[in-house]
């Protein structure tokens, strides 16, 4: 996937920041495959779950008047009224997938490190807990990992760089301890520059 897809996958997961510096801002949860970071204030929110289920309903409203308009007794289909249905079908039924797409992708944000698939996910969860991946980047294509503070506050930010990346891409943002944190495991996903230029070099010479 480009840089540039990336970078806007990453302007929907930005919301990982939003809370005070001296407060916990991250989780780290532990699994098989890797390990996962989400805010730490990923409770259900109510307006959340009312916004979403109410763009699966009027998702699915929009696509029942789509193609309910054709079975509608005394609808007509002859000349300019086919092409008006066909039109309105098209439109209803487009806004409603829409719609459906993104309450079923959701609003809260995740970072997923996968050593089994070998890449970074980006991921959008809904309130059933069902999860869209926004964007990825293999694992091989990571040169470095870093740290950088904020220019207008205490929060730290956690990037990545890329082999052919113009800018970095930023994983978490947090307390300084916690980007550490994330910092200190991502050594054991990415593999450093002496080694892969080994690497390289062995396998030039066999």
């Amino acid at each position: 996937m480009e840089t540039k897809q990336i970078l806007k996958a990453m302007n929907a997961i930005s919301q990982i920041n939003k809370a005070e510096a001296e407060e916990p801002v991250l989780e780290l949860i532990e699994m098989p495959w890797g390990f996962r970071i989400r805010p730490a204030d990923m409770e259900a929110k109510a307006s959340d779950a009312i916004i979403e289920w109410g763009l699966t309903i009027l998702g699915i409203a929009f696509l029942l008047a789509a193609f309910g308009q054709w079975i509608l007794p005394g609808s007509l289909y002859t000349g300019d009224a086919i092409m008006i249905k066909f039109v309105l079908t098209c439109i209803l039924g487009l806004a409603g997938g829409i719609l459906l797409s993104v309450s079923a992708r959701g609003f809260r944000p995740e970072v997923q490190v996968d050593r089994v698939r070998h890449e970074i996910r980006f991921v959008s969860r809904n309130p059933r807990g069902r999860g869209q991946v926004l964007a990825s980047v293999d694992l091989d294509q990571i040169i470095g990992v870093g740290i950088t503070r904020s220019l207008s506050g205490k929060d730290c930010h956690c990037l990545i760089y890329l082999i052919d990346g113009e800018k970095p891409l930023r994983i978490a943002t947090g307390v300084e301890s916690e980007i550490r944190r994330v910092r200190k495991k991502m050594d054991d996903f990415v593999k450093p520059a002496s080694e892969r230029l080994a690497a390289k070099m062995a396998a030039s010479a066999a």
